[in-house]
Parts: C-alpha cells; sequence; structure tokens
C-alpha cells in the first residue's frame, strides 16, 4: 500500500527506480505534492534526469 506522506528517503528511492519501472498514478500524485513542499527533492529529481539523459546519450555515441 502506498503512503500518502513520503520521506525524502522514499522520493529518492521511487526516482532512482523510475528508468526500471513507470510510476503508478498515486505514486506520481504523492511525488507532486513532495516536491511541491521540499525543494532538495526537486533538485534531485532534475539531477537524476539529467545523468539519465547523460548515459543515454553517452551509451548512443559508444554504439555508434
Amino acid at each position: 500500500m502506498m503512503k500518502l506522506r513520503l520521506t525524502c528517503r522514499d522520493v529518492t528511492r521511487l526516482v532512482l527506480m523510475k528508468p526500471e519501472r513507470p510510476w503508478t498514478w498515486l505514486e506520481r500524485d504523492v511525488l507532486q505534492m513532495h516536491w511541491w513542499a521540499c525543494k532538495g527533492c526537486t533538485r534531485f529529481r532534475r539531477q537524476a534526469d539529467l545523468l539519465g539523459r547523460a548515459t543515454g546519450r553517452w551509451r548512443q555515441y559508444r554504439d555508434e
């Protein structure tokens, strides 16, 4: 069962798991509420997204 209030540790775990499985609608909504209140987790999410895109581009470059 999904908690309606996430800790920063919970948010970090979900952000890092995103490439492996998509979030449910409930997870996405609860994450949005957490990001609205927590700027540190918002920055972490953006950094994780940037790192994921950079890694994807590096893999594409490597495979060419």
